[in-house]
């Protein structure tokens, strides 16, 4: 046999395997399609189109007529150049970690309660829900309305359980006092996606292996860390990279409780970046803020990611 024909054969080989995938794969690119084609307009082409107004001077009429001056990297360097803009990023950061574990402990917390089938479970649950269904913009304004400084709830109850420092307390009148109430609405309106999602996931768990390790002399501790926690690791990890996508991208809460904090240092960048874009018509801005927000979940999401990874390798 010639050596062209030795060559030849794996080469044939080749090109029938690969041919024979790409039959396999057809179908399901063909019913996939459609469902990439809507995905790709709604949310490509919104991605894309941002990006590239955050590297131009857009104002209003450029937006509409086109026009734009091309500006390179300078809105990214005004976003951690400004003060106003700055303070907002890492408004976002701090407060959206303080929110993201907030919501995963309360939910935790809730769940496992919910997984012990005791008397009035079922109405616990449903109560569980009442917060989920209520509308941000509502949520937001009744909190508010809990936390006034003349007339609201939370003042009059700290006041009877003997805090006297808190008459009258301006809950909105800074940044600090603001984040407490909002943080309050934020976790209260979360909690319960967390807590059924874990509740699900609790319910997958088979009672053998825990009845196992009772018998084995592990408490409830043990119990939850050595087997509770490794088990629902997928779950946890799927619910923190979304707890975390929408905790940093909070924007009803901070612009209907906290517009009356002095200079605007509450805000979060997804209101400074509202604010910009449609406030101010600074479009090119606006678009370098958004983008430097989707910058930092995308890197949060895959250091979680790959931490989770790891820790289930070892």
């Amino acid at each position: 046999m010639s050596t062209a024909a030795l060559t030849a054969a794996p080469r044939r080989r080749g090109l029938a395997a690969a041919r024979a995938v790409v039959n396999r794969m057809t179908l399901p690119v063909l019913l996939l399609l459609p469902a990439m084609i809507i995905i790709a307009g709604l949310v490509g082409y919104p991605l894309a189109r941002t990006i590239y107004l955050s590297f131009t001077d857009t104002d209003l009429g450029g937006l509409i007529y086109g026009g734009n001056e091309f500006v390179a990297l300078e809105n990214f360097k005004e976003v951690f150049v400004d003060d106003r803009l700055r303070v907002s990023l890492i408004n976002t950061v701090l407060l959206g970690t303080a929110c993201v574990i907030g919501t995963m402990v309360l939910g935790f917390a809730v769940a496992l309660l919910l997984n012990q089938k005791l008397k009035g479970n079922l109405l616990f649950g449903l109560a569980v829900l009442l917060p989920w269904a209520v509308p941000a913009l509502a949520a937001s304004a009744i909190w508010k309305w809990l936390f006034d400084s003349r007339y609201g709830f939370v003042n009059w109850a700290l006041v009877n359980l003997g805090f006297e420092s808190f008459e009258g307390y301006a809950w909105f009148a800074g940044r600090f006092s603001a984040y407490v109430a909002i943080f309050v609405t934020v976790v209260w309106q979360s909690f319960p996606f967390i807590a059924l999602s874990l509740l699900a996931g609790l319910q997958t768990i088979p009672k053998e292996t825990l009845q196992a390790a009772q018998v084995d002399g592990a408490n409830a501790w043990n119990r939850f860390r050595l087997i509770t926690l490794p088990l629902l690791r997928p779950v946890i990890a799927v619910l923190v990279i979304f707890s975390t996508i929408w905790d940093f991208k909070i924007f009803d809460q901070i612009y209907v409780m906290a517009s009356g904090v002095p200079d605007r240092m509450a805000d979060t960048m997804a209101v400074a970046a509202y604010r910009e874009g449609f406030a101010l018509g600074n479009y090119g801005l606006a678009s370098a803020a958004a983008v430097v927000l989707f910058g930092v979940l995308l890197v949060f999401s895959i250091a979680y990611v790959r931490l989770i990874g790891r820790e289930g390798e070892l």
